[in-house]
């Protein structure tokens, strides 16, 4: 193998520096610095990228930030919309009970004046019926008959205690 052979290593030595020289020189002025033209200028994109990427994320996070505070007020809002509501409609339920609690006691009321006044009406109207059926009850049971003034006595007194009680 002519390679390996040590009479050639000195020529071999010369070119391979000749040429790693000349390929150095041709990479690093023709071909490396457009190469890092294109590297820094996608490095400077990236970073611009990141840089806008970072701006937009702190935008759509206040963005949130103002949504969720926004809607939170509006909750407060609403909140205080309905418990405004039902206070104004709590209070009128309120009145309205109350007028309608006067109109049933006015009404209670009134009832209670006819009955009073159809049970005189009627104890007036049964007092004759009740002595006579009083007297002959008591002539029954006694063989005696009671006079009209003691059967009228008795009759009151009932009636006293009844409207007593």
């Amino acid at each position: 193998m002519p390679q390996l052979d040590s009479t050639w290593f000195a020529s071999q030595l010369f070119w391979l520096v000749i040429a790693f020289g000349t390929l150095y020189l041709i990479l690093s002025r023709l071909v490396l610095p457009p190469l890092q033209e294109v590297f820094a200028r996608r490095k400077q994109a990236i970073e611009g990228d990141i840089e806008q990427a970072q701006r937009l994320k702190s935008q759509a996070e206040k963005a949130r930030q103002d949504y969720e505070r926004m809607l939170a007020e509006a909750r407060l809002a609403a909140q205080k919309l309905i418990d405004d509501a039902m206070l104004e409609h709590k209070a009128g339920a309120e009145q309205q009970n109350k007028v309608l609690d006067k109109q049933l006691e006015q009404q209670l009321a009134d009832a209670m004046r006819k009955i009073a006044t159809r049970k005189k009406e009627l104890i007036v109207a049964l007092t004759p019926t009740t002595a006579d059926l009083t007297a002959l009850i008591v002539e029954k049971l006694t063989q005696h008959a009671p006079s009209s003034e003691q059967i009228e006595r008795i009759l009151n007194e009932l009636s006293k205690n009844k409207q007593a009680a």
